[in-house]
Formats: C-alpha cells, sequence, structure tokens
C-alpha cells in the first residue's frame, strides 16, 4: 500500500508542528505516511492537485487574521473542480523565538532579522522594541527557512531569524527570546486537507474509437476503471454515433480536425442536459461552438503529444467552456490528475491564438526550410556530412515533419482561424529581411536580434540556453565515435535493467561519459551509451558481447 503523502511548507516549522500533531491525532503510524516539504505555499498547492494526498496549511492567526495567500488559492482551486476536503483542524498555540548565530549576545546586536511575512507582522511590537525598523526585516518563505538561512552566513554576520524552537535544536542556533509575539497567547488555525483524486467511474463514449488518439483514450479510461463504448465510421463497430451518445454519460469527438464541428452537430439532438461533452482536436473555437449548441457541459481538450507518447510530463490544453455542474468539475480535474501530465487551463480563442506560435508557425517554418532544400536540390545526406549541432536540430525537425502523414498538419495549418494573420505577419518580416540584406543594412539587421533578446528576456534566453546544451549533450551521446546503441523490446523491459548493462562496463573499468534512452514506439526501446574507450577497444568489445549474449532480456548491439 502506497504511503500518506502529507504536504508541509517547510521543515522546523509550526506548519512541520501541526502535521506531527495531525498524524498523532489520526493515528498514522510512521510506516503510513510520508512528509514532504514543499518550501513555498503555492508549491504545497501544486503538488496537493497532482494526485492522492494530504496537505497541512494554515488558515487563520490571531494576530495576523486571515492567512490570504492560503485561502485565496484554496478558493481557486476548489472553484476549479479540486476537491479538497477538510479533514481536520487544529489551534496550535505559537511560540515565536528569536535565533541568532552562537557569537551574538544581544538582540540589539542584530542588523537583521528574517522570517515568514506573517511571523513578522505577529512580531512587530519586540523587533520595534530591539531597533528592526520595517526596512531591516526580510521576508523568507518559511521561519524554518530562516532560520536554515542564518546557520549559512559568515562567521561574523548579526543577522538573526524568528522561528520554533526545533529549529534552534536543528540548526544549532541560540534562543535569545522567547514567546516574542505580541499577543502572549498567539494561536494559527491549521487545516488537513485531503484530494482523493478519485475518478468516478462513468460510461465513457468515443466517437472515433478505432483512431489513434481514440485508442489512447480507450485505455485511459479502462485504466480509470470507467465502461468505455464508442463508435468509428472509418472502422465501424457495433454502435452508431447516436447510440454513443445515447448510452453515454461523458462522450468524447475524437476525429479529424476539419469534421469535428459537423460530427458534433449531427448527434446534437441526442444530447443531455447532464451529460460532458469532450473533443481532443488541435483546434478549439469550432468544435466547442459546436458543442456549446447543445445544453451540456462542455470542455476541450488538446493532448500536446502523439499518441504513441505516454502522458507523464506531457502538456493538455484544457478548455472549460462550460463547466458549471460541480461533480462534473471534479470529475474532468480528478480525470486529468490521473494521466500526471501538466495541466494548462485556457479559452478556446486563447488556444487557438498560441497554437499559431506553438503549432502553426513551427511546421510552416519547418516545411518552408525543407521545400527549400528540395527546390534547390540540396542532397540532405550531403549536408550532414558539413553539418553543424544546430543544423541537426533542425534536420530531425524538416525530416520529421516531412515523414508524417500530411493530413494532420493540412488540418492543423487551415482550420486555425489565426493562421492567416500570422502567416501575413511572417511575409511581412522577411520582406524587411530582405531589403536589409540586399541594402547591406547590417546595423538594422542587427538591431532585430536586440529587439528580440529584450522581449524574449534573459530568464527565458538563459533556460533556452541552457536547454540547446542539454540537446548538445545527448546528440554527443548518440553519434559520438564512442558510442553504442542497444535495442530491446518493451515487452522485456525490467526494473534494474540500465543498471546491470551499467555494471558490465563497470567490471571492465569502462568510464561511461553519457547515457541516453528513448521508446522508439509501442515495441522497442533503447539505451546509447558513450564512454571513455575507443568503441573498438577489446574491453568494449567484450563488454558488448557478454550483453548480446544474454537470454533475458534479449539485447540487440547496434552498429
Amino acid at each position: 500500500m502506497m504511503k500518506k503523502k502529507i504536504l508541509v511548507l517547510d521543515a522546523f516549522t509550526n506548519g512541520h508542528e501541526a502535521a506531527l500533531a495531525f498524524i498523532q491525532r489520526q493515528g498514522w503510524a510512521e510506516t503510513d505516511r510520508e512528509i514532504v516539504f514543499c518550501g513555498t505555499h503555492p508549491n504545497v498547492f501544486r503538488r496537493l492537485t497532482e494526485g492522492p494526498a494530504y496537505a497541512v496549511l494554515p488558515i487563520r492567526n490571531l494576530i495576523a487574521g486571515e492567512v490570504t495567500e492560503v485561502t485565496k488559492h484554496l478558493a481557486e482551486f476548489r472553484e476549479t473542480g479540486y476537491d479538497l476536503q477538510e479533514r481536520d483542524r487544529i489551534d496550535l498555540q505559537i511560540n515565536h523565538c528569536l535565533l541568532t548565530p552562537q557569537h551574538v549576545s544581544r538582540a540589539e546586536e542584530l542588523e537583521r532579522v528574517m522570517s515568514h511575512e506573517k511571523a513578522i507582522q505577529q512580531c512587530g511590537t519586540y523587533l520595534d522594541s530591539i531597533g528592526i525598523t520595517p526596512d531591516r526585516r526580510s521576508k523568507r518563505d518559511s521561519t524554518g527557512n530562516a532560520a536554515k538561512a542564518v546557520t549559512k552566513l559568515g562567521p561574523n554576520v548579526k543577522i538573526g531569524a524568528i522561528a520554533p524552537r526545533a529549529a534552534a535544536e536543528e540548526y544549532g542556533l541560540k534562543i535569545l527570546a522567547e514567546g516574542i509575539q505580541d499577543v502572549p497567547d498567539n494561536k494559527t488555525t491549521f487545516v488537513l486537507l485531503q484530494n482523493e483524486a478519485a475518478v468516478k467511474q462513468v460510461v465513457v463514449g468515443i466517437i472515433g474509437i478505432n483512431g489513434r488518439f481514440g485508442q489512447m483514450l480507450r485505455r485511459l479510461f479502462e485504466q480509470l476503471g470507467c465502461s468505455v463504448i464508442g463508435s468509428d465510421e472509418k472502422k465501424p463497430t457495433e454502435l452508431s454515433n447516436a447510440q454513443v451518445i445515447e448510452q453515454s454519460e461523458a462522450v468524447i469527438f475524437s476525429v479529424p480536425i476539419k469534421d469535428t464541428p459537423a460530427v458534433i452537430r449531427s448527434v446534437l439532438s441526442h444530447v443531455r442536459e447532464d451529460q460532458l461533452l469532450m473533443d481532443v482536436t488541435s483546434v478549439k473555437q469550432p468544435a466547442v461552438e459546436a458543442m456549446l449548441e447543445s445544453k451540456a457541459q462542455v470542455v476541450g481538450l488538446h493532448p500536446m503529444f502523439r499518441p504513441e507518447v505516454p502522458f507523464d510530463g506531457q502538456t493538455i490544453v484544457a478548455c472549460p467552456a462550460r463547466l458549471t455542474v460541480p461533480d462534473w468539475k471534479t470529475w474532468v480535474v480528478n480525470m486529468l490528475t490521473a494521466t500526471r501530465a501538466q495541466i494548462k487551463w485556457s479559452t478556446p480563442t486563447e488556444h487557438d491564438g498560441y497554437m499559431t506560435t506553438v503549432q502553426v508557425i513551427p511546421h510552416l517554418g519547418n516545411l518552408t526550410s525543407a521545400l527549400l532544400i528540395t527546390e534547390t536540390g540540396v542532397s540532405v545526406s550531403e549536408s550532414l556530412a558539413f553539418t553543424s549541432p544546430f543544423y541537426r536540430v533542425m534536420f530531425s525537425l524538416m525530416g520529421r515533419l516531412v515523414s508524417q502523414s500530411p493530413d494532420l498538419y493540412t488540418s492543423i495549418v487551415m482550420e486555425n482561424p489565426e493562421t492567416l494573420t500570422m502567416l501575413e505577419r511572417r511575409i511581412a518580416i522577411e520582406q524587411r529581411l530582405v531589403h536589409m540584406i540586399r541594402e547591406k543594412d547590417q546595423a538594422a539587421f542587427e538591431g532585430l536580434f536586440a529587439q528580440a533578446n529584450t522581449h524574449f528576456g534573459p530568464a527565458v534566453t538563459e533556460e533556452a540556453n541552457e536547454l540547446f546544451m542539454r540537446i548538445l549533450g545527448v546528440l554527443s551521446t548518440l553519434y559520438g565515435k564512442n558510442s553504442v546503441t542497444l535495442e530491446f523490446s518493451k515487452a522485456q523491459s525490467r526494473p534494474g535493467l540500465l543498471e546491470r548493462i551499467s555494471r558490465v562496463f563497470s567490471q571492465r573499468q569502462i568510464n561511461l561519459t553519457g547515457i541516453n534512452s528513448v521508446a522508439l514506439d509501442a515495441q522497442r526501446l533503447q539505451f546509447t551509451l558513450s564512454f571513455e574507450q575507443s568503441r573498438a577497444s577489446d574491453e568494449v568489445r567484450r563488454a558488448l558481447e557478454e550483453i548480446e549474449d544474454w537470454s533475458d532480456p534479449e539485447v540487440k548491439v547496434l552498429d
């Protein structure tokens, strides 16, 4: 049985103390539960909405009043549909202590005091009395975090922290004063929230059940314990579209983008007000508008990945166009939570606008580059002999695009109402570039770089550069001279397989410098390994021969 996950702001805080009190009151054995420290209250809520868990959160203090940072988030998540139930509450006596490094002897020596914002508010009178003016009070994410930060300061720094006694004991700090809160009988109300994240088992109807996405959805809802029925005009089932509607509680339209609005409208007369309608197309406005012609609940969904890829870690855009029934709200958010995907809430209009940036323009850009290479007659294979890491990434994007069925991309590009506007803007920029290059206007050309750099901002460009360096690391592993790829079937994948492979190399003193794993499709898995020794060395050759001799799993060594 999985351990109960109890989410807390930070270690050695009043929230931590409240968590221990709740654990004792609930009678949870140490082997049955796990306390997870999240660092900030938003992180507590984020983790709480990722799956079944408990959270310990402060909602009110006798001195500082309502903890709006918490209560606001709680109201927002409940309004979205998350079923966050209060399982217990406790009024915890708060005893704020002034903690300092051991070399500080008097509170008046301190140059600054740090703590959580609420703790600082609750100790305002005392801080005034020791000369710590408001500009010398630093906010931290938690009282425990403040105490920990003090321990990391230099040996002569005179900075204190407001935190519980337990933090002093844990971090070796001196307690200069206790009970420094403005009101002696200071209490904070903590609640124990629970998110069961249970998906109610309903009858799910999938129109287009035999397509790639339809099959993915069928597997998902069957794993969630729902009964799944479906129809498919291309590969007919025993049921018609109308019969699926009549027999279902939740209905998903999983048909080509251009056909979706017409298919929806063809069955509207069979839709009931108590049903939930969803679609999974890449263009949201036309499909959602059609579903809204019914009186049912309506949510547009867009999984931002191909159906063969696991949900975990991917992005699903959710557009709750009409989601007012509490039970359906909870069902939708719990169903999405169960996928373990990243959920981005949006509107159909906002979604389609961003899809021109995320999908349409990148696809058209890659198609344009591929056509330019095609029409100029450049040898693609020969170009790879001249390749840079940047071109190899571009090559993979172009090659993947042109290898796919054009039907999907045709609909993504042509059915999005924002495509022409964005494409016209791109053409205008390219015309400006033509003029600059013809006139050799270097200053204007460099100005475009500066303009884009300013808009992206340092945080985004830093993240982009880090991602590119990681991609270079993967490319080095995949294409290095001292690399090898091992392939085996998904059915033979075992826990500890990578460790077993690594042990073979380690026993021969072969130092691995890179590891990359990928699921090529539903059947094949690959590990690509790079190492310091030569691929042709006797040690490497013998290690690969040993791996190839395995019978379970059977591993193929690729050149």
